[in-house]
């Protein structure tokens, strides 16, 4: 074992939970302090939504640590329970006595009391569920009935729920309106910055006292951009790579070893924004034939948003149109199962194809929801607006542009808005761009057009989804202080290739370095940092979500 050639009695990157490991990102920081206030509230319910890996457990051990003792916890860890298991594990975790064959009510009017045993004692009672996202429907409206259960001033039981990105979808669920309006605090764990995660692997090697820098700066850079930050691949990676250093004799980890950690380790455990690309490409591939339209993409929206916070779509045929006669193009791996296809579209007629398409693309909502799709969420029609972004921790943009290069430069899709005399208006998502031609989302089509041709018909309006930093759209401007000053002055140096460092002022310094950046994107050099630029730098940094342009590994 490498422990004694590093000098260290315990595995430093282990992946079971320790409190003598617990690192708090200013991410986790944020989560827990959301948490924490949303329990002095009125409200039934917090939550806490991130991707696999990202720490949520982390920040769960964190909060149980910080109440005081006048709360009694009870933690949930596998919730894939019936409405009247659940009552049965809140009574174990509560210490309560029931009979085998307890009733659903002997069940209830055990717990109500006891929680107002503890309300009396001047005692809060928590229930803390992880792993929430597997919860069903009926189990989860057993939740809120248990938060009814209150006194004339005050809630009797707190509920905080802890999950994967899929529970924010579970919970837009009709029949779930009402949980989901008692939600009073609510927290999306990103993943760790390139920042965070060098300054977390040497925190993990200092608690364990070694010896010697295993990781220098490049190559914790590196293993930042492999992992996409996130905490579990990162201990994964890490942890080989020094079983691959100590087996080389080699007391610090070269870009070489750790470029071979991360293929070992990635290749089964896949960050989320390379399991985007090649689960799609993998899966598109085996269901080529069934994914004729978009329309069977959106309905098996959730086993996507499941996988991953976005999606591509390599089972729709691509159809080009050269702007005078529509010809057919079948863009695919697979040509053997492609060939069905590709019979079933010849015998279509070329022209009827593309104004089939734009018949049936009439609603601005269909293509609102195409969209959400593309982000990974599967919204009923009636909520494909821009106010359910907010509760999805997206930001919708709408905005009007003369070409093309406003919207690459922001490097989303885009809804936009279409018209010719032949056919009016009509609705389409800008799903691709490329230096030959644009490809669109257009009545269940995937259709590739040719930018003259595009440019004719749009008009210059579009809607996009974007994540702002740190949950804020608000403006950055001169003389502000604080996290989000800090963010974007770090951003800044990254992106401009300058020293890093904790700069949380707003000074002359950071408009200097704001407007040189403006000036370079070709952007109004006004030196506020407003959507359009906060948009521009995130696609310069190539943070997650879907693009327009191919990314670059």
């Amino acid at each position: 074992m490498y422990k004694d050639f590093f000098g260290i009695t315990e595995v430093p990157f282990s992946i079971v939970p320790s409190a003598r490991f617990l690192y708090l990102s200013d991410r986790h920081r944020e989560a827990l302090t959301h948490l924490l206030n949303g329990l002095g509230d009125g409200g039934g319910f917090g939550l806490l939504t991130g991707e696999v890996g990202t720490g949520k457990t982390t920040v769960l051990r964190a909060l149980i640590a910080r109440l005081t003792q006048e709360t009694q916890v009870a933690v949930i860890l596998n919730p894939t329970l019936s409405a009247q298991e659940l009552l049965a594990s809140v009574c174990d975790e509560l210490g309560l006595s029931y009979a085998d064959n307890a009733s659903y009510k002997v069940l209830m009017d055990t717990i109500y009391q006891h929680l107002l045993l503890n309300h009396s004692e001047g005692r809060q009672t928590l229930l803390l569920i992880d792993e929430a996202q597997h919860l069903m429907p009926d189990v989860l409206e057993q939740l809120r009935l248990l938060t009814n259960l209150e006194t004339e001033s005050r809630k009797l039981l707190k509920v905080v729920l802890i999950g994967q990105p899929e529970l924010q979808q579970l919970l837009q669920q009709e029949r779930l309106r009402q949980l989901a309006q008692r939600i009073t605090s609510r927290y999306h764990l990103l993943a760790l910055t390139p920042k965070e995660v060098a300054e977390y692997i040497q925190y993990r090697l200092r608690a364990v006292d070694c010896l010697f820098p295993v990781f220098d700066e490049p190559v914790a850079l590196q293993i930042a951009q492999r992992t996409q930050g996130i905490p579990r691949l990162i201990n994964l990676v890490c942890d080989k790579a020094m079983q691959l250093a100590y087996q080389h004799s080699q007391h610090q980890v070269t870009k070489t070893i750790a470029h071979q950690a991360c293929d070992d380790v990635l290749s089964w455990h896949q960050p989320v924004a390379d399991a985007a690309v090649s689960h799609s490409s993998a899966t598109g591939r085996g269901r080529s034939l069934v994914a004729l339209g978009l329309g069977l993409a959106m309905a098996a929206g959730t086993f996507w948003a499941q996988q991953q916070p976005w999606f591509s779509i390599p089972g729709l045929p691509l159809v080009t149109h050269d702007g005078a006669a529509p010809a057919t193009e079948l863009a695919t791996a697979d040509e053997s199962s492609a060939q069905p296809v590709h019979q079933a579209l010849q015998k279509r007629s070329e022209k009827n194809l593309l104004s089939n398409a734009i018949a049936v693309s009439r609603s601005e909502q269909v293509a609102m929801q195409t969209l959400y799709q593309l982000w990974g969420y599967d919204t009923s029609l009636n909520q494909a607006n821009c106010t359910t972004s907010q509760r999805l921790y997206l930001s919708c943009y709408q905005g009007k542009g003369k070409d093309l290069s406003g919207l690459t430069l922001i490097n989303r899709p885009a809804l936009v808005g279409m018209h010719s005399e032949q056919d009016g208006d009509y609705f389409a998502v800008l799903y691709h761009y490329s230096r030959e031609q644009v490809e669109l989302l257009l009545g269940g089509q995937r259709i590739a057009v040719s930018h003259a041709w595009f440019e004719q018909h749009w008009e210059g309006n579009y809607t996009l989804l974007w994540r702002p930093p740190l949950g804020s759209k608000a403006s950055i401007r001169f003389g502000q202080r604080g996290e989000r000053v800090d963010w974007l002055n770090q951003q800044l140096s990254q992106i401009l290739g300058e020293p890093v460092a904790r700069h949380d002022k707003f000074d002359q310094k950071l408009l200097d370095k704001l407007r040189r950046f403006q000036r370079a994107q070709n952007l109004a050099a006004d030196g506020i940092a407003g959507p359009m630029t906060l948009m521009v730098i995130d696609a310069a940094l190539n943070l997650p979500g879907p693009t327009l342009l191919a990314k670059v590994s």
